[in-house]
């Protein structure tokens, strides 16, 4: 069990730092960033692969399937969107709009697991997804421009874990597939900003050659540390330790960039927050 949540706070801790890294390269595009992000995860993304033969036989398996390599290309779309959009938080100073989407990430996944999969809903969640729901509506009127970075985080991080529940294909091996399905656009994109664009990768200096290239195992490692702690942690546990990960962006957001939370946002957390402290107690009630 220690060693579980050792491992799991290990990826929870990475995941919820993002924003500091991501505004190293403030000074690089969001979608070169991007770019780099999907190249240099395939070579960390193989070296995981290539040590566990399990993983192996996943890939040539997913490889081999029709059916699965298309809901993998559609979750590799969908978890590009959601990378994109993140560092695009970032450069934007919109991080704290950022964690409010990883905070309704888990209350959407409920939402969708009662519609797609017919899960049963208890009461408490019912209430839980009602206090979210106003929370995030609270939110949305209270500011001058739309949270739309925050809706798609949320909505695009729910609906690939909604996806991915219904798929043969584990976490590491099944990203894999999905940034080798996606690479080809990717080079295109590549070829395109060489032509188009001025690129900041060989141009700029080799600090930000280092950060674009290490993108590739800020982005797996976490992963996979996650993915080796829910094998020994329940799933109630895992999922409740989840919100670190938001909680320590949107402190970084207001602590460390300094960016405005006013009162009216603040009760539109609140009712987030209280939909989250409910859906939590629901998880530890059933255990």
């Amino acid at each position: 069990m220690n060693r579980g949540v050792l491992l799991i706070l290990s990826g929870y801790l990475i995941w919820g730092s993002f924003p500091l890294y991501w505004s190293l390269l403030n000074h690089v595009e969001p979608s070169e960033i991007l770019v780099h992000r999907v190249i240099w995860s395939i070579p960390v993304l193989l070296l995981f692969v290539g040590f566990k033969p399990s993983w192996r036989s996943n890939v040539r398996s997913a490889l081999g399937n029709r059916g699965e390599l298309l809901l993998l290309l559609i979750t590799g779309i969908l978890i590009c969107i959601n990378w994109g959009t993140y560092i695009l938080a970032v450069s934007m100073g919109r991080v704290i709009e950022g964690s409010m989407g990883y905070f309704l990430a888990p209350i959407l996944n409920i939402l969708g697991g009662f519609i797609f999969f017919k899960e049963r809903v208890s009461t408490l969640q019912k209430f839980s997804i009602g206090f979210a729901s106003m929370g995030s509506l609270y939110y949305v009127f209270s500011v001058d421009v739309f949270p739309w970075l925050g809706f798609i985080l949320g909505f695009s991080f729910a609906a690939y874990g909604l996806m991915r529940k219904s798929m043969n294909s584990p976490a590491v091996p099944g990203l894999l597939v999905e940034t080798l399905l996606i690479l080809p656009v990717t080079l295109l994109f590549v070829i395109w900003m060489v032509g188009n664009t001025k690129i900041a990768f060989l141009t700029v200096d080799s600090a930000t050659d280092a950060l674009l290239i290490m993108a590739g195992i800020v982005t797996v490692v976490p992963l996979a540390l996650f993915t080796a702690g829910a094998r020994i942690l329940p799933m109630t546990t895992a999922g409740i330790l989840f919100f670190i990960t938001p909680t320590l962006q949107f402190l970084i957001g207001y602590l460390f960039f300094n960016e405005p939370f006013n009162a009216d946002q603040f009760i539109g957390f609140i009712g987030i927050w209280s939909g989250l402290l409910l859906y939590c107690y629901s998880l530890m009630k059933k255990t």
